[in-house]
């Protein structure tokens, strides 16, 4: 067989067993005969596929189904072994790393964390990294049957090439945290902000579902932003597109310094980090201050609310998504019916065309490490880009 042929034949092959392998895995239970069916492939190519499967200990045949009418096929439901497969989900954030082994369904099995105040460098931060990682794998039931690490990360990280851009403490690196981990420990690596992964989750699974067109802020520790168009993530020409903590947003008094070099950025007030560093406060000494009627805080306060609705209201109208996802510590800190104003706000500045848009709270934000978990999983399941040329 000339290469070209027997090159294209393995691609083929791959594809085919990636298109099934997702169909088990997402539809929980399915038979033979409806794999053929939802695939298009023919039943033999489907047994083929399912028996390599089967071989390699990935899935497993259940209980035996009814037969479809005049078929004389046997059905026997297909499953993977979630259970018996493993990933590490990693959240990098500012001062501390935390690690969970989780099995494919994904259910956290085990923990680990690594605190620091301050990263003295790259190679302190790749040494907590594998540290973490070491101290799962040791726990895993099977290192041979982990099939990969995914990394949320809170900063800005090229997810291509698995190389962090931008780390809290650091400042701007161009850490190989991919090639790195993969040369340590023999398995793939996914990186990724952790802004993308959860609107990737959101959009999913979660309260992001039926909507085509969206943007997730989060306020926390600091601004992360992620735009949606189509179900694509929309990563910009340098992957930082969504780093809305530098829109500038205040001005006069409140338009205060920023690392970027600029002035008035939201993330300057919005974000722990930059309330800290701007008002010396904590985001609990903030909110405490003022609900003990503080006049500096609470006008402050105002000034803040008022350039978050602006900034929200200049980005619907540029983007006129369907939804806004709003989540993160910041948020709820101080006023719990923040989105209702925010809401009002928004919808009084901007044009009628794009008043249509829905504000949606996420209270409670998934665990970083399971969000970081499925990234692996999507990578497993999925047919990889690569494979389609793309």
């Amino acid at each position: 067989m000339p290469a070209q042929k027997d090159t294209s034949h393995k691609l083929l092959k791959t594809i085919n067993q990636q298109k099934v392998l997702q169909l088990i895995y997402t539809c929980g239970a399915i038979s033979r005969v409806e794999l053929a069916q939802k695939t298009g492939l023919s039943q033999q190519t489907v047994t083929n596929i399912v028996n390599r499967l089967l071989e390699e200990g990935v899935v497993s045949e259940g209980e035996h189904l009814p037969q479809e009418a005049g078929s004389g096929r046997k059905r026997v439901q297909l499953s993977v072994n979630a259970k018996d497969f493993y990933v590490i989900g990693i959240e990098l954030a500012g001062k501390y790393i935390r690690g969970s082994l989780c099995d494919f369904r994904p259910e956290i099995l085990c923990s680990t964390e690594r605190r620091t105040e301050k990263y003295r460098g790259p190679d302190h931060l790749l040494q907590l990294l594998s540290e973490v990682v070491e101290e799962l794998l040791q726990q895993a039931p099977d290192i041979s049957r982990t099939r990969g690490i995914g990394i949320s990360v809170q900063g800005l990280a090229d997810s291509r090439e698995g190389v962090l851009l931008r780390t809290p403490g650091i400042g701007f690196e161009r850490i190989p945290v991919k090639a790195t981990l993969e040369k340590m420990f023999g398995m793939p690596v996914y990186l990724e902000n952790d802004a993308n992964l959860l609107a990737l989750n959101e959009n999913m699974y979660g309260s992001l579902f039926d909507s085509a067109e969206n943007i997730t802020l989060k306020f926390d520790y600091g601004i992360g932003g992620a735009i949606v168009s189509g179900k694509r993530l929309i990563t910009g020409s340098s992957f930082v597109a969504g780093e809305f903590g530098h829109v500038k947003a205040f001005t006069g008094r409140d338009a205060h310094p920023c690392l970027c070099g600029g002035s008035g950025c939201l993330t300057t007030l919005l974000s722990i980090s930059g309330l800290r560093v701007t008002t010396g406060h904590t985001l609990d000494s903030f909110a405490l201050a003022y609900r003990n009627g503080d006049g500096e805080i609470v006008r402050m306060y105002a000034a803040m609310v008022d350039a978050l609705a602006m900034a929200l209201s200049n980005l619907v109208t540029f983007f006129n998504p369907d939804r806004v996802l709003l989540t993160g510590r910041v948020l709820t800190a101080i006023q719990e019916d923040i989105l209702s104003i925010l809401t009002r706000k928004v919808k009084n500045n901007t044009p009628l065309t794009s008043r249509g848009v829905e504000l949606i709270h996420l209270d409670q934000m998934p665990d970083e490490t399971l969000l970081a978990a499925r990234l692996v999983l999507k990578h497993v399941f999925d047919v990889p880009l690569e494979v389609l040329g793309i």
